[in-house]
């Protein structure tokens, strides 16, 4: 337990060490190798911590806070600041191994590179912006806000940006693994899927709730999602865009699912619920569902898993933190489908 809600949780691109972010502007790094791990606690601020991702560089994490700073966040270094917003607030961050990282500033994106020197301003959205991802070669940021989704082609930060319209407001954003697909969860409990090779577009739901939580298999061809008493899940497995109505993963409960996480290597989703409940689900014809813990009774707020597959870390609105780590034998065997 720790004196404030986790507001996001990540491991670094080298995959030993994780953060957690705090309401009370704290972020708390653990190193996954130590057996017998410790928190290191560094303050950034007195306001809380509103974002954080993965730095570009390796050991290092990228946070935005309250007090409209970014810090770069090392492992072992500490904290510096970044960059100091004029704007709004930085809470929508990404990075690429590439060396670039963009944060939102108002309806601006501001564009970063590993020296924390400002490359590029990207602006003309029609509203703050809501969502930031860089496609897997760092060539394209995808923008999202009111009426759709901005495509910029960073090798021409100048050119205008290809827009993806429709109507509503557009939140968080994900990229499948081979970039053919871009999703945004929206205001409504409803997603929206694009087919960036054909130009077709389609809704995708509704969920029961607000979906607050989005993911990609390992192998690409499910997207899975938070917002209703099972995983919501879809297939992408043809290479087009699926019917709109989601599959069902997992067992019904009588909370709906918060947060979701895909494993990067195996079948499985790892789902929080807003009771605090938590458990991994194969992704197989006949699923599995293993129980990782008891519901404490508070919303899970975080979910994420190593770049190895073998850690699962998160934490929930009450301050719980966790740290799994799971032999790899029993994962394998939990993602058959004997």
């Amino acid at each position: 337990m720790v004196d404030a809600p986790l507001t996001g949780v990540c491991v670094e691109r080298a995959g030993r060490y994780a953060a957690f972010a705090g309401g009370d502007g704290c972020v708390r790094i653990v190193d996954l190798l130590n057996r017998e791990p410790s928190l290191s606690v560094h303050s950034l601020t007195q306001d809380a911590i509103l974002a954080i991702v993965p730095d570009c560089r390796q050991s290092g994490f990228l946070c935005g806070a309250d007090d409209g700073v970014v810090y770069e966040t090392d492992a072992t270094d500490g904290p510096q600041e970044l960059a100091r917003l004029a704007r709004s607030w930085p809470d929508r961050l990404a990075s690429h191994p590439c060396g670039l990282r963009a944060v939102s500033d108002g309806a601006q994106v501001r564009l970063l590179d590993a020296e924390g020197q400002t490359v590029a301003e990207l602006g003309g959205h029609p509203s703050t912006v809501a969502g930031l991802a860089f496609d897997s070669s760092g060539r394209r940021l995808a923008v999202s806000h009111y009426e759709g989704v901005s495509l910029w082609r960073l090798d021409r930060p100048c050119a205008a940006p290809r827009r993806l319209y429709q109507r509503g407001s557009h939140l968080d954003l994900s990229w499948s693994q081979d970039d053919h697909f871009l999703v945004t969860t929206t205001q409504e409990n409803m997603l929206h899927a694009w087919d960036l090779v054909s130009g077709h577009d389609t809704g995708l739901g509704p969920c029961i709730a607000k979906v607050k939580s989005v993911g990609w298999s390992a192998d690409g061809a499910w997207l899975l999602a938070s917002g209703a008493d099972t995983v919501s899940i879809w297939s992408f497995s043809d290479g087009h865009l699926p019917p709109p109505a989601p599959g069902m993963l997992g067992r019904y409960s009588d909370h709906l699912v918060a947060r979701i996480c895909p494993s990067p290597h195996l079948p499985i989703v790892a789902a929080g619920y807003n009771d605090g409940g938590l458990e991994l689900v194969s992704l197989t014809a006949r699923p599995r569902v293993e129980a990782l813990a008891s519901p404490p009774g508070h919303l899970v707020t975080g979910l994420t898993w190593s770049p190895d597959g073998l850690c699962l870390l998160g934490g929930d609105s009450d301050g719980r933190i966790f740290a799994y780590r799971f032999d790899a034998g029993w994962l394998a065997r939990l993602a058959g489908d004997d």
